[in-house]
């Protein structure tokens, strides 16, 4: 029984670590809003979450960093100049954890490849700026009123280290120089996100079944591609 648990232990754990590479099943957000919308950014282990109103360019976001450490510093930003320069022109929002464990965020305009990132006010209006660092993640929360009937963003996002409590220059890696995109903030909503689709509770009768049969399965498989079937036979007859 205990090399069961052992075992199960060790396939909950890569599950969670696949789970964190989706934005759609997330809702653990400590502002309590859902967001309509959302997107598995390509590069960083992030993801963006938004809600907009395009008659008032009111966008509230969520950028979520996943499996980032508290000796790092995250950025998201809206590059209105366009995404060839990327960090020129960008009006970002900046968050990290300083030595004593609070959270630092704040807005910062990129006019320099040097930049230290220092606190400036954005071409657009922020509220309800906040940070949170948790589970090896880091999310930054914000309102930014955009000029109305906007539809489409040019996005960046970026992580570095931080030193004595300062950001410092980022990593010159393609997955940090490619980290920018368009945004299309009229996109459809994510209809599992929806506000009551989280509330559905399965049938757990009528699911224990092939919920046991599924975990045999995937012990079965992982076990194999790490251990080999030996071991398996072992550990599981």
């Amino acid at each position: 029984m205990l090399r069961f648990v052992l075992v199960f232990s060790l396939l909950f754990t890569l599950c969670l670590s696949s789970s964190a590479q989706t934005c759609s099943k997330f809702t653990s957000f400590s502002n309590n809003l859902a967001y309509s919308s959302c997107k598995d950014l390509p590069y960083l282990n992030s993801f963006i979450y938004w809600n907009y109103k395009s008659s008032s360019g009111s966008l509230q976001i969520a950028y979520r960093h996943a499996r980032i450490t508290a000796s790092n510093w995250l950025a998201w930003a809206i590059n209105p100049v366009g995404l060839q320069s990327a960090m020129i022109g960008a009006q970002s929002l900046v968050a990290f954890q300083l030595s004593n464990g609070s959270m630092r965020v704040y807005t910062s305009q990129i006019t320099s490849y040097t930049t230290t990132m220092p606190e400036d006010k954005l071409k657009y209006d922020v509220s309800e700026l906040k940070a949170t660092y948790a589970n090896a993640e880091i999310i930054i929360y914000a309102t930014l009123t955009l000029p109305s009937n906007t539809t489409t963003i040019n996005q960046v996002w970026q992580d570095g280290p931080v030193s004595n409590d300062n950001p410092e220059a980022h990593s010159l890696a393609t997955a940090n120089t490619n980290s920018k995109g368009t945004l299309d903030l009229t996109s459809s909503p994510d209809p599992s996100r929806q506000p009551g689709t989280n509330s559905v509770t399965p049938n757990v009768s009528a699911s224990r079944s092939s919920g046991r049969m599924l975990t045999w399965v995937l012990l079965r498989f992982w076990l194999t591609m790490l251990c080999g079937w030996k071991l398996i036979h072992v550990m599981l007859f």
